[in-house]
């Protein structure tokens, strides 16, 4: 960072020290590539001397430029909003006297939408409109048990054993798929429960529930999770 380490040890200690890792890591990487283009790109310039013209310029290149990555509208946006994260907090440290990057006003919301307090009433001026954010993309049951089978189980489209699979822990993958599918739990969340939490009981039937502490959820958000007794099954097997 420039001789600013320092900052930005203290920013994901203040600021994100409860934020997964995968989440800092995304905000770590989106700050290098800004900061990496103002000392290539923009003559040595350290990050607290960044204006909004060099913001646009780093927009012309991520997004128009022949020469550039030509990033997608969803990947711009994310990066964005981590990146002026990241100012709004310098600025109320007095690290920096502002944001450089620009700013509109939020759309309303519509009427009876929750509105976090911390909300700005702005939003980055810069954000891409392309980002599909209105579509829905869904894969019916049908499908997601072709894509296990093929993928994870070693099954052919037939639905029969293919010769060509090489797979070593298809049952435990399936599982694993399977369980992450019915909960709605995240990858990291799902990697971290041990038999201690999840249900190993086929005798109750029905939806069973298991407790998932915060120090593994995200966001430390600790919540019940209810697994199918189908799945309850398969992981019980698989423990066995």
């Amino acid at each position: 960072m420039q001789g600013g380490a320092t900052l930005g040890v203290a920013y994901f200690l203040k600021a994100n020290l409860t934020a997964p890792w995968n989440s800092n890591a995304n905000r770590a990487r989106a700050l290098a590539r800004f900061f990496t283009f103002l000392h290539t790109a923009r003559g040595g310039k350290s990050w607290r001397a960044a204006t909004e013209v060099d913001h646009l310029a780093f927009h012309q290149w991520r997004r128009r430029d022949e020469a550039g990555p030509h990033v997608e509208g969803s990947t711009w946006n994310h990066e964005v909003s981590l990146v002026n994260q990241f100012y709004e907090w310098a600025v109320r440290e007095r690290y920096v006297a502002a944001v450089p990057i620009p700013h509109c006003a939020r759309r309303p919301v519509p009427m009876g939408s929750v509105v976090r307090a911390f909300d700005s009433s702005t939003v980055p001026a810069t954000y891409a409109h392309d980002e599909n954010g209105e579509r829905i993309e869904w894969m019916p049951p049908a499908t997601y048990r072709l894509w296990r089978d093929v993928g994870l189980r070693g099954y052919g489209p037939d639905g029969l054993p293919s010769g060509r699979f090489r797979g070593r822990w298809a049952a435990r993958n399936a599982t694993f798929s399977d369980l992450m599918v019915r909960t709605g739990l995240r990858l990291t969340e799902q990697a971290s429960v041990t038999v201690f939490e999840v249900p190993t009981s086929i005798v109750l039937g029905g939806y069973q529930r298991f407790w998932l502490p915060g120090v593994i959820a995200k966001n430390f958000s600790a919540r019940w999770v209810y697994v199918p007794h189908s799945t309850v099954q398969e992981v019980v097997a698989y423990v066995e």
